[in-house]
């Protein structure tokens, strides 16, 4: 006669295969989700760079440039000034700013537009509110071409998605698509196949006009920007409000002809220059042609929109090279100030420029960093001269 299987086998081995059979039937548990993955993006892009012909030392330029706003606030306004990073490699005396304006219709630098493919058509309405050697501060208008509404530059919060929140992210930025093995999407990583698709969307003003002088070749232009909400005050700082509401931007004048391919960094944080079109729209890092319109006087009233004219502007690799730039941007980071007195919001210093001695005229390029998910800038360099002397800091 047989035994009840529970004498034959002993209580302790009948409960063991109870749960056991209870836990093969549930569900696993599953994974959570990853930390959100930000997309690759740009805040700040130059669209177009024109040489000053009647410069005698051939060392002063007119640049423009786009800002994007990924932060958790419209922008008002934009406002940079020099940092520290510019008396890095200097060979007579420092570059510095010579003026700066509005081109309302955007690239190119002129009477006439040529908008980047795809993009939202926007007239810029802002003017210059400050303008020194070491500080420009301008409004930010955005008025839509189509309906002639404006306002500030409305905000895409990428920070704002949440944890575990990749693809909120991504659908921010155009062109950002999700890639990877698992078919769910919040286990795929962001990517950005074509640059030129990020400034698409409407969080973007293009036609803010610099003018830089004594940028000589070999030389850096650095500045630290922000960008300022309704009241002129900063959405972000080192410790304070939003990390894509402020950053620095380096601004390279290659030598012609010479290898840019070594390693260079001015911040322990940057990852090094490029000419990518991540920081220069269409080939702009290449200048071909001289500036026509002065916009150091701020005109009284941009050209209204329905007087706009539209060209094509195609870059000829075999027109006439002037000069060659390289760049790169840096979000989250303040560099100090070249004038004390341009540090008008009080904003911590977070990045200190890499020491150089005599004889030190390149980074260690077996130091140079990852990019960062925040940063993510593109490796490249630039042989650089030695530094000599220039502006130092008050």
């Amino acid at each position: 006669m047989f035994k009840p299987i529970i004498t034959s086998l002993g209580v302790a081995s009948a409960i063991a295969l109870i749960l056991g059979a209870g836990a093969a039937k549930a569900d696993p548990v599953p994974n959570p989700p990853p930390e959100t993955k930000l997309p690759p993006v740009f805040c700040f892009r130059f669209t177009n760079i024109k040489a000053i012909e009647d410069d005698p030392e051939g060392d002063k330029f007119q640049l423009s440039f786009e800002v994007l706003n990924w932060s958790n606030r419209p922008a008002n306004g934009v406002r940079i000034a020099l940092n520290t990073g510019s008396n890095s490699f200097v060979q007579d005396v420092a570059p510095v700013f010579a003026g700066a304006g509005v081109d309302a219709n955007g690239r190119p630098l002129g009477q006439d537009a040529d908008p980047l493919p795809g993009n939202q058509l926007f007239t810029n309405l802002g003017q210059v509110t400050e303008s020194t050697e070491t500080a420009v501060q301008w409004t930010a208008i955005q008025q839509d071409f189509n309906t002639l509404s404006a306002g500030a530059i409305p905000n895409a919060d990428l920070l704002g998605v949440g944890p575990r929140n990749t693809p909120a992210a991504c659908a921010l930025v155009p062109g950002c698509t999700l890639v990877g093995s698992s078919p769910n999407p919040f286990f795929q990583s962001p990517q950005v196949s074509d640059w030129e698709t990020v400034d698409n969307g409407n969080n973007v003003l293009d036609g803010f006009v610099l003018t830089v002088d004594d940028l000589d070749e070999a030389e850096v232009l650095s500045f630290n920007w922000n960008l300022l909400d309704e009241n002129g005050d900063p959405i972000g700082m080192p410790g304070v409000g939003n990390e894509y509401g402020f950053g620095t931007v380096n601004i390279a004048r290659i030598p012609i002809n010479t290898d840019p391919e070594s390693d260079f960094r001015i911040f322990p944080d940057n990852t090094g220059v490029s000419n990518s079109s991540r920081i220069f729209a269409e080939n702009s890092h290449r200048v071909t042609e001289y500036a026509d319109v002065d916009y150091d006087t701020v005109l009284a009233a941009p050209p209204p929109p329905n007087t706009i004219r539209f060209t094509t502007n195609e870059t000829d690799e075999t027109e006439n090279l002037i000069a060659l730039f390289s760049a790169e941007f840096g979000p989250g980071l303040a560099a100090p100030f070249v004038n004390s007195g341009d540090n008008i919001f009080n904003s911590a210093i977070n990045t200190q420029p890499i020491a150089r001695g005599d004889g030190d005229s390149d980074p260690d390029p077996t130091k140079v960093p990852e990019p960062s998910t925040l940063l993510g800038l593109t490796v490249f360099g630039l042989l650089w001269a030695k530094s000599r002397s220039g502006v130092k800091a008050e």
